[in-house]
């Protein structure tokens, strides 16, 4: 679950934010308009160890969204990334792989390839196609090599049109009953190539925190690590929190 905004919009929508416009030089030949983040005025301002802080004219501006973590039941979608192996035109093999299936692989965390069982459902996707495929096997012995457990998904796909080498991705409906989980809402986590995060209210500030993610559904994301019930955290708009706090951090803001 990838969240990011584009590029272009994104700069626009943080360069008008109040006190986030660009510093000019005073008669001294100073920052004429410099601010320290967390002086008064500043729209959005940054402290290394304690978040985003924003005015509320910011807040507003952004459509900042809270939300509580808590406990509900969840009917899971587990995500899952996959890559085929074996077009659907090769021959049947006797015992194992069928013409007129693809089959593609998956290597997942332990916790979230114990959710799953042969046979289950699956939905996948690539560019603007869809799959309903099912879960073929689950290979317990690949997590001593790569510390991660293989599924392999077999895919009708009767005109031959996934390539071996392409990837798709999607969901397995967990065929178990519903569990009571923490969950936020799926809008709440931000996938970076640095990992999954949520920003966690934290006194004034929004901390972003790392998080571990289990089972999902259409709304809401299972969290087994790094929010605990109780924790309100930001459901929306997490891509532009966090490209404030890069340009914070890394693109000429203002930082501690």
């Amino acid at each position: 679950m990838k969240r990011f905004l584009r590029p272009a919009f994104a700069a626009l929508l943080i360069a008008a934010l109040p006190g986030c416009g660009p510093e000019t030089a005073g008669p001294d030949g100073t920052d004429g308009d410099h601010h320290d983040h967390g002086a008064e005025g500043a729209g959005a301002s940054f402290v290394e160890g304690r978040g985003i802080v924003l005015i509320d004219e910011t807040s507003r501006a952004i459509g900042l969204e809270l939300a509580e973590a808590g406990e509900q039941k969840l009917s899971p979608l587990v995500p899952i990334n996959a890559q085929v192996y074996r077009a659907a035109g090769e021959p049947s093999r006797a015992g194992g792989e069928q013409t007129g299936f693809a089959y593609a692989t998956a290597l997942l965390d332990s916790a979230l390839a114990e959710k799953l069982a042969g046979g289950e459902p699956a939905t996948l996707g690539i560019h603007d196609a869809s799959y309903e495929a099912t879960v073929w096997r689950i290979d317990p012995v690949s997590k001593e090599a790569v510390n991660s457990i293989e599924a392999i998904l077999q895919i009708p796909d009767p005109r031959n049109t996934l390539a071996v080498g392409e990837f798709v991705s999607g969901f397995v409906r967990e065929s178990a009953a519903e569990e009571t989980v923490l969950t936020v809402p799926r809008s709440a986590v931000l996938e970076t190539a640095a990992g999954k995060f949520a920003f966690v209210q934290n006194g004034d500030y929004l901390l972003r925190t790392p998080v571990t993610v289990g089972a999902e559904n259409a709304e809401y994301a299972e969290i087994t690590g790094g929010i605990y019930a109780g924790d309100v955290v930001a459901a929306n708009p997490v891509e532009t929190l966090y490209l404030i706090e890069l340009r914070a951090t890394k693109g000429g803001g203002h930082s501690h």
